[in-house]
């Protein structure tokens, strides 16, 4: 996959494109990218994801959209898709300003060869948002490129979406989260330092230092951590430790039968399932009790996900 940053940087093949956010690449921007995938292939094209960060109501309106991955890990999961091209614009108030006439005919057609574009039903962009896909179907006739409109993707009833996505991941529900995205729910953090009062009480912990802009609603979770790319179970708790009085929030991964140094790696976890609400205790003793049971639910998880 080859990523262009330049918006003057051409694409020489002609192409099959999709264009938005693609914040978290769930089920229903595959099914885009899997038809401008098909198309490409059918009419001898190169498949192209135009995605712009930061989130345009972030530069517009100064609304901080917490996106459910950072943009690196969305490119990685677009590569995962077998795209050949992605054009990731930075999103400034100067390009807001450019009209949607200028560019689907500067950028689509004079930069990205565009010969076929795939969008969902509520597309809109340029100046004002004043393109859509009837705007694109009638300069597609004029410019020489075809505009198909493919309905969301549904699950349960439900129109899947990033910020459906966001919603789910802060009310703690990963498993629905889990089910839009197509893939677990992840996060990714440096082990740093921690005050090891895990180890102390026998369940020692890597404390993660993550960019992530959301995090799961504060409980403990069922988790699988990647350390090294070696899958191993765990237990996950967000939090702020209360029975011992800690004041910022942190993510706190107790990793079963292992027991190596691995201060400064980075790890990925993923949430499987919540277990509970955290909790404050009278005493470590209790809360050693406490944490012993929930091990065994989320091996007891672990085993039938």
């Amino acid at each position: 996959m080859k990523v262009i940053f330049d918006p003057d940087q051409p694409i020489e093949n002609p192409t099959s494109a999709t264009i938005g956010n693609f914040d978290g690449v769930h089920v229903g921007h595959k099914k885009i990218i899997d038809s401008v995938k098909k198309e490409a292939q059918e009419k001898g094209l190169s498949s192209c994801v135009i995605t712009f960060h930061p989130h345009p109501q972030k530069v517009l309106q100064n609304i901080d959209v917490p996106l459910l991955v950072p943009i690196r890990e969305r490119l990685k999961l677009l590569e995962r898709l077998g795209v050949d091209y992605v054009a990731s614009y930075t999103f400034t108030r100067e390009l807001s300003q450019i009209s949607a006439k200028d560019f689907i005919t500067d950028t689509l057609v004079g930069k990205l060869n565009l010969k076929h574009l795939i969008v969902g039903p509520d597309f809109s962009f340029g100046r004002k948002r004043e393109g859509n896909a009837e705007l694109l179907r009638v300069m597609g006739e004029k410019l020489g490129f075809e505009t198909r409109v493919l309905e969301p993707a549904v699950i349960d009833g439900k129109i899947v979406s990033s910020s459906a996505v966001r919603n789910f991941v802060r009310e703690g529900d990963v498993r629905e989260a889990s089910q839009f995205l197509g893939y677990d729910f992840y996060i990714e953090g440096q082990v740093i330092e921690g005050e090891r009062r895990g180890r102390q009480i026998g369940f020692p912990t890597l404390n993660l230092d993550t960019d992530w802009d959301i995090l799961p609603r504060v409980g403990v979770y069922a988790t699988r951590a990647y350390i090294d790319e070696e899958k191993k179970e765990s237990i996950t708790n967000v939090g702020y430790r209360p029975t011992f009085g800690s004041d910022g929030l942190l993510v706190e991964t107790h990793v079963f039968d292992f027991d190596r140094d691995v201060y400064g790696k980075r790890v990925r976890v993923e949430f499987i399932e919540r277990v509970r609400d955290e909790q404050k205790f009278d005493g470590p003793g209790a809360l050693v009790d406490q944490i012993k049971k929930d091990v065994l639910k989320v091996k007891e998880i672990l085993a039938a996900s």
